[in-house]
């Protein structure tokens, strides 16, 4: 695959398949042939001596997808990591930047996603989660933008401290 891709557009990186799951083998193998691997990692922070196997592969990494919802604000789902409150997912999503930030293997972070869901669902699967940035009608999140605003006007800073 990576061969191919090289030959269609050599000027990309090829990230690898966003593994949700994964074995030794397969995140071994997606070292060896991949420019970045690339995790869906749905926890509260990035604990970083279970992936401190990364540094070995001499590979960066990031992470695809990370969210956390609360329903203090009309929704009926939190998503995969559950927060207490809006206060309290802005915590928790600064405290997550910071320990990505901190592990020397990963150079990035997804949220997923920009708007909460559809409160009757979205299609084929129904989820119906609060982990927008911003509300379904475009209304922002004050604490989850406040939060990202603290974190990441200082993560260059952090990053190179941590260097």
């Amino acid at each position: 695959m990576r061969e191919e891709l090289r030959k269609l557009d050599a000027d990309h990186l090829y990230l690898g398949s966003r593994f949700a799951g994964y074995t030794a083998e397969a995140a071994e193998a997606c070292a060896e042939h991949c420019d970045v691997i690339s995790f869906n990692i749905y926890q509260n922070r990035i604990n970083a001596p279970r992936w401190d196997f990364l540094n070995a592969y001499n590979k960066p990494a990031i992470i695809g997808e990370f969210h956390f919802g609360a329903l203090d604000r009309g929704m009926f789902h939190t998503g995969l990591v559950a927060a207490s409150s809006q206060a309290d997912r802005a915590r928790m999503f600064i405290d997550y930047m910071q320990t990505v930030l901190d592990h020397p293997a990963f150079v990035g972070a997804h949220w997923f996603q920009y708007a909460d869901q559809a409160i009757t669902g979205r299609t084929l699967d129904g989820e119906n989660y609060n982990i927008g940035f911003v509300m379904h009608n475009d209304t922002p999140y004050p604490e989850m933008v406040e939060a990202a605003r603290t974190v990441l006007g200082e993560m260059y800073l952090r990053r190179k401290s941590e260097n």
